[in-house]
């Protein structure tokens, strides 16, 4: 399967998609084939701020057309808070979108965790975002 990535809007995290699938890949004695999409922070950032899902979402379905172009089969958003607008996006995306959320939700509950603690930056906990994560156990947002 050929993968699409967009990235950028989270170097780190664009960066720990890249290395697991390169490892994962090589693990299962399989060819990677992935294309990554280079999305920018700071018209994300405007975007998030001003909850601006209508725009950000303009922007993935732009770039899933570049990536499908190159031969894309499904989409990834690396950024977490990039997710903000994750089922705008799944609704007109032309690819299949991997949702971070609903894949942790999954894993969540297919392993019976009752609580779980969650890292993340400033801008991504105040949007509550992981609020959506299965909706089992404790839950709060907590920030340094």
């Amino acid at each position: 399967m050929h993968i699409g990535l967009i990235g950028g809007i989270g170097p780190a995290a664009t960066d720990f998609y890249y290395r697991r699938l390169i490892a994962t890949f090589a693990r299962e004695n399989a060819a990677l084939e992935l294309t990554i999409a280079h999305a920018d922070t700071p018209t994300l950032l405007i975007n998030l701020s001003n909850n601006d899902a209508a725009a950000q979402t303009a922007i993935y379905s732009r770039l899933t057309k570049r990536l499908q172009s190159a031969g894309a089969e499904c989409v990834a958003v690396t950024s977490i808070a990039g997710h903000f607008c994750i089922d705008d996006f799944k609704a007109i995306s032309q690819l299949p979108v991997v949702d971070l959320i609903a894949e942790v939700s999954r894993v969540i509950e297919t392993r019976g965790l009752k609580r779980i603690g969650i890292l993340g930056t400033r801008t991504v906990m105040e949007t509550r975002f992981y609020g959506r994560i299965c909706q089992c156990g404790d839950y709060s947002a907590k920030w340094a």
